[in-house]
């Protein structure tokens, strides 16, 4: 099991890393960025990313969820192992919405999700299923057979010299692109667009001109961004409720994720008919139950497989006093219940 706390007496480690000697004589300086704050780390990490790769399909996609203290070595370490040429992105997700006022200079309120393919050019493309709220904003106004629509910005900049003309709306009202913009096509293609009834002028005829954006010609989903927001995706404060109300009001784990912001981003990277999504640091188990939950709601087939050693839990803690005696146990009861809840509530 991996020793991820450095609780450790100064003096102690300063004998036991060979920084003084036997007579207490200090021997070298002991800087930040010595081996004790990184190469464990990395060591242990290393292995378990280079099985991942070889576990992934060539259109595969692997997320890891990481802290500031050790995200630029994890960088570096998967453009090696992934190739820099297989780097998608780095997402941020506001984890907290309140500040620590206890912190000197910044409250943190992020982690880094890092996004690698096995081989970019074979990835589908990424698409956020829509919501009700993001279909809603089409509207049909002016019963075009084509079906709803949203009404797009037809000016744009830096302005092309030869789009900056004047167009007459149908109520005669005569309109400019805005000062230093210019129209998005030219007089020939506008004309187009207009008989071909793609253009809006708003119910009176008065208004500047819009592009019509069918829904029915857009993406079937939206193209997500590098900012997961806590209104949109959960924070950590959401995870640990929802394990409480799982487990009868019981705080059983430290550092939950939200089913959320897990069954987001599974939302965006698989096909919900055939993927097999695996966590290899299950903890929680919050993969498997964001998995389950979207399934309920899509219809979809994903499978999941969760790996998790069984580490010991703290004799004081309080999932130990129900029972729980590794990680492992509290993992798969979290997944039964979850299981029950949402057929239950189907």
């Amino acid at each position: 099991v991996y020793k991820d706390k450095w609780t450790q007496e100064d003096e102690e480690y300063l004998l036991e890393s060979g920084q003084k000697d036997e007579y207490n004589r200090k021997l070298k300086p002991n800087p930040k960025a010595a081996g004790k704050y990184h190469s464990n780390w990395l060591s242990m990490m290393y292995p378990r990313l280079k099985l991942a790769r070889n576990l992934l399909s060539q259109n595969g996609v692997i997320i890891i969820s990481i802290d500031d203290s050790e995200v630029h070595n994890l960088r570096r370490v998967c453009d090696e192992i992934f190739g820099e040429q297989n780097f998608i992105s780095q997402l941020v997700w506001e984890r907290a919405y309140a500040p620590v006022n206890l912190k000197k200079h910044f409250s943190p309120n992020h982690d880094h999700m890092v996004v690698y393919a096995r081989e970019v050019e074979s990835t589908e493309e990424f698409l956020l299923s829509r919501t009700e709220d993001a279909n809603n904003r089409y509207v049909n106004p002016d019963n075009d057979p084509r079906g709803p629509y949203k009404p797009d910005n037809l000016s744009v900049g830096p302005p092309i010299e030869s789009n900056i003309y004047e167009v007459i709306t149908p109520s005669g009202r005569k309109v400019m692109p805005p000062a230093g913009y210019s129209w998005r096509y030219s007089r020939e293609k506008l004309k187009e667009l207009i008989a071909d009834d793609r253009i809006w002028f708003g119910e009176s005829g008065n208004n500047v001109p819009a592009i019509k954006r069918f829904i029915s010609e857009v993406k079937d989903g939206i193209t997500p961004m590098t900012i997961l927001k806590y209104k949109d995706v959960g924070h950590s404060q959401d995870a640990r409720k929802e394990t409480k109300e799982l487990f009868g009001d019981k705080a059983l784990f430290d550092y939950p994720k939200p089913v959320k912001l897990m069954s987001t981003l599974i939302d965006i990277i698989t096909n919900s008919q055939k993927d097999i999504i695996l966590d290899f640091f299950s903890g929680s188990a919050s993969t498997a139950h964001a998995v389950m939950h979207l399934n309920s709601i899509d219809g979809g087939n994903r499978k999941h497989i969760q790996v998790q050693l069984p580490e010991a839990i703290d004799e004081k803690s309080e999932a130990y006093k129900e029972g729980y005696e590794n990680l492992c146990e509290i993992g798969k009861e979290r997944i039964r219940r979850a299981a029950r809840k949402i057929v239950n509530e189907q």
